[in-house]
């Protein structure tokens, strides 16, 4: 069975949502997998979401590990930002270390991972756009598809490289957004666009995880391959996974 660490920020409803909903996959047996650890970047300080989130993962068992990371060495940090990120990283890698982990998915984890531990962990991310367009954050992505001619727009699971957004794709969801452009102003499009990947986002990832801890795809380095051993030429396209599972939400 496959080890999953689970790597938040746990700031809002869609992370605990996110969390609920792969422990409830998991529990249903729809996820071989367990989780080993839930690491948390941040103190509770009164966030409930946070707060639910720690109190769902301690009564399932799972270890919890919360390593501030507004509060680690700011001086380090207001002079070298790259420097303090290694730091960082060394000591979350220090903390993961007594538990196993084959797979860490980054769920609403707000904070740029440090590159060793991108390189010494198998580590998968969720980025709003398709393969091999837009890059940014969702807001930026979703305005230049809005003034685009694109007929189509999703997200990508990705694994997490020591060079920010390029890592290899691994799966992706595609869905069609010209009937939106037909029926929504200029103004409310790029929300509207917003709106159907965001629907889309929590059952794309649970079936990359459900087809990664099931070795459909193996990941060996930046390549994928099949559970016989070939080389995949490119990502898996999820979208009719996906859209049967939205249907079925």
């Amino acid at each position: 069975m496959k080890r999953i660490g689970w790597f938040t920020t746990a700031r809002g409803p869609g992370s605990y949502g996110l969390f609920k909903t792969m422990m409830d996959r998991i529990r249903g047996g729809d996820i071989d997998a367990e989780v080993s650890f839930v690491f948390i970047n941040r103190e509770v300080k009164g966030n409930e979401c946070r707060r639910k989130l720690i109190e769902m993962a301690e009564a399932n068992g799972i270890p919890v590990i919360i390593f501030p990371s507004d509060t680690f060495r700011p001086d380090l940090k207001a002079r070298d930002m790259a420097a303090w990120r290694d730091a960082y990283g060394e000591g979350l890698r220090e903390r993961i270390a007594p538990y196993g982990m084959d797979l860490g998915v980054l769920a609403g984890y707000m904070l740029i991972v440090d590159p060793e531990t991108c390189r010494r962990h198998l580590l998968i991310n969720l980025h709003p756009a398709l393969p091999d367009t837009y890059k940014g954050t969702w807001n930026e992505i979703v305005v230049k598809v809005a003034e685009s001619a694109d007929s189509s727009y999703g997200a990508t699971v990705h694994l997490c490289s020591p060079v920010l957004d390029c890592g290899a794709p691994i799966a992706f969801d595609s869905f069609p957004v010209d009937d939106l452009r037909k029926n929504a102003s200029k103004e409310e499009l790029p929300q509207m666009i917003r709106q159907r990947e965001v629907e889309r986002e929590v059952p794309l990832l649970m079936e990359a995880l459900k087809m990664l801890v099931s070795d459909e795809v193996v990941v060996r380095g930046e390549e994928l391959f099949d559970r016989q051993g070939r080389k995949l030429e490119g990502p898996a396209d999820l979208s009719e996974r996906v859209s049967a599972a939205v249907k079925q939400a």
